[in-house]
């Protein structure tokens, strides 16, 4: 009979990592951090921060932007929203990153968007903005029409993103005031993608936004969860790990057009996570393989599909822009 394994014996268990989760707001962001938690395998451990956290309402108040100042619209921990100039919160963001920083948090995740300013920490960080950045710059290219919807009308004159990397946005809406999201969307019937540009829209409201438009949809807090995924994901090696929004990557999928020949399963793995916006490395790490075995992969389904570059396969995949 086969002696019983001692606890000696036993496979040592990793630790789930530390996550904290960090809001230009008030903490808890139970509207938010459910959601980005929910798609990380294994589940971590986290905390939640907010910029606003231990200040009185007179406190914020008074803090309202001055003039031309950049204004920030977030939630406090009772529920509500504020208006609140950036500069305050990202004063108060970047005392409360370092001091995360000495937290022995695995994952630093500022899941606001709206924050230009750079953060700095030796804890791997994901800073909302610059994944947003960085995963739309492959995507608006030559003549994409690209549609925002923001929560104030005040972000759209006032974001500095708007001359660099959405160059060729075509418009943009806001929800704030009166507006509803109808008839923001409304205004955005001419675009080819929509993006709405802020954590507190939920999938639930891009579908309502699709409804009106016709047009793919995309929201910040899928962006940022697909930024999260690559740090806090545990290696599956030797099989493919499912991306954390089936259904989601399924869409894009369909969007592209037939392959060649049929994919083998690792390269529909590799692929399923080109559609997250993850680099080769990433990859590597959530399919417990090198970065070296992702290229080829990478470059065969690419081949297959017949697309020349990442970004164009991005880009059929978001707007259906089939050869």
């Amino acid at each position: 009979m086969r002696p019983t394994a001692t606890i000696d014996e036993a496979e040592p268990s990793t630790p789930p990592p530390r996550i904290a989760f960090v809001t230009i707001g008030q903490a808890p962001r139970p509207d938010v951090v459910p959601d980005l938690v929910a798609s990380l395998d294994p589940q971590p451990a986290y905390d939640e921060f907010g910029a606003l956290d231990g200040l009185s309402a007179a406190a914020i108040e008074r803090q309202a932007p001055r003039g031309r100042e950049p204004a920030l619209y977030t939630r406090l921990a009772d529920g509500g929203h504020v208006v609140v100039g950036a500069g305050f919160v990202e004063d108060r963001l970047q005392k409360l990153v370092a001091e995360l920083d000495r937290g022995g948090y695995d994952l630093i995740v500022v899941i606001s968007t709206g924050i230009y300013r750079r953060l700095t920490a030796t804890t791997a960080l994901v800073h909302g903005q610059r994944a947003l950045d960085a995963w739309i710059a492959a995507l608006v290219l030559g003549d994409c029409r690209l549609g925002v919807i923001f929560p104030l009308p005040e972000q759209m004159l006032t974001n500095p993103a708007h001359g660099t990397l959405i160059q060729s946005a075509s418009s943009a809406a806001s929800t704030g005031g009166t507006r509803t999201l109808e008839e923001a969307a409304a205004r955005l019937s001419s675009a080819e993608l929509i993006l709405m540009h802020s954590v507190g829209y939920t999938e639930a409201m891009a579908r309502q936004v699709a409804a009106v438009t016709g047009r793919p949809v995309v929201t910040a807090r899928r962006i940022i969860a697909g930024s999260i995924r690559p740090h806090a994901g545990r290696p599956h090696a030797g099989r493919p790990l499912p991306p954390a929004d089936r259904t989601s990557s399924q869409a894009l999928s369909l969007r592209l057009p037939a392959p060649a020949s049929p994919l083998t399963a690792r390269e529909e793995a590799v692929l399923a996570h080109v559609l997250d916006g993850h680099s080769n490395k990433a990859i590597g790490r959530l399919l417990g393989i090198s970065h070296r075995t992702v290229e080829i992969h990478r470059a065969r389904a690419l081949d297959k599909v017949g697309a020349t570059s990442t970004a164009e396969l991005l880009r059929w995949s978001l707007m259906g822009a089939h050869r």
